[in-house]
């Protein structure tokens, strides 16, 4: 049966039970019906004296500053590249391979809120969107199509391209389709011809139907990941440094304002065009506080909607935008 006091006593009763109730509640976890049962209360009264704790400054109830500074970073970022979505990955003392492990399991975790039923997501390839697929949640969206954006490569240590889009597709129960061509050839007229082959041709003209994408980007330096996957020689990215290039977008190259950089390899290379991603809804993951240039270069350049970032990272855009 409730009962209460009146005058200092009373008083001093009540607010004991107070406390109490908000302790059982917010520090041990029990639930109302469960504190009511203990206290021989009923569960209006602990939802009143619940009330009361917060009123008289008995709890209070505070968030998390890290949050509220990652929440202000992705309105920040949203606003800013007028971005549909922004996750802003604290680093929380990681780096190098152990951030971008961070940033890709938050992105692929996001992949069932970004991709609906009967889309068609063309998936590029690279150290993050291997770790995306390895962390790609078993979660199936109905009538989903995963392209291959870039042609097949070799590298004895990263997953390739078609590794990722199939990976991605058997774990949102999707049709994987591959590209069956070579990422790049050595010839220009060795690429027209194979460019004519029925296959290959219907799978290149059939990369303008993806409505999203998901990407990641490598700098352009010789120690990037399109020499290490023997798309470029260090002197063809060099090449393309010189004239204005700051990354590579699916095999493409972009400067700082997310324009395509043509040069020797842009008639070589098997891959979606530079407009064909643009018109993509593009989920992109980025980590590393060197790639300040090449995520402007993107977000400037319209091919992301959704970003996945670190928050150094995202600290240093932002500051570089404004």
């Amino acid at each position: 049966m409730d009962s209460g006091g009146t005058g200092s006593n009373g008083a001093m009763v009540v607010g004991n039970s107070v406390a109490e109730i908000a302790w059982l509640y917010y520090v041990k976890g029990l639930n109302q019906a469960e504190i009511a049962k203990k206290m021989g209360l009923s569960r209006p009264t602990i939802i009143a004296h619940l009330k009361t704790a917060r009123a008289k400054g008995i709890v209070t109830i505070k968030l998390d500053p890290q949050h509220l500074r990652m929440n202000e970073l992705s309105d920040r970022l949203v606003e800013t590249f007028n971005l549909e979505s922004a996750h802003v990955v604290p680093r929380e003392g990681q780096k190098g391979m152990a951030l971008t492990q961070a940033v890709s399991e938050v992105a692929a975790h996001l992949l069932p809120s970004f991709l609906k039923e009967c889309d068609v997501v063309g998936v590029s390839w690279g150290q993050t969107l291997a770790l995306v697929a390895q962390e790609t949640p078993l979660w199936p969206i109905e009538g989903l199509v995963v392209r291959q954006l870039i042609g097949s490569m070799s590298n004895p240590t990263i997953m390739t391209a078609e590794s990722c889009t199939t990976d991605i597709a058997r774990s949102l129960g999707g049709r994987a389709v591959n590209l069956n061509a070579p990422a790049v050839v050595s010839r220009t007229e060795l690429a027209s011809q194979l460019r004519e082959e029925a296959i290959i041709k219907r799978q290149l003209e059939n990369l303008g139907s993806c409505n999203k994408s998901l990407f990641s980007i490598s700098l352009c330096t010789p120690d990037s990941h399109v020499v290490a996957f023997n798309v470029a020689t260090p002197g063809e990215v060099e090449e393309y440094a010189r004239r204005g290039a700051v990354c590579n977008l699916v095999g493409r190259f972009l400067d700082i304002e997310g324009n395509q950089v043509e040069g020797p390899l842009d008639r070589r290379v098997f891959a979606a065009e530079v407009e064909e991603i643009r018109q993509m809804e593009g989920m992109m993951i980025v980590a590393g506080s060197k790639k300040v240039a090449a995520t402007l270069a993107a977000l400037r350049g319209g091919f992301a909607k959704w970003l996945v970032i670190d928050d150094l990272l995202a600290e240093r855009v932002l500051r570089a935008e404004t």
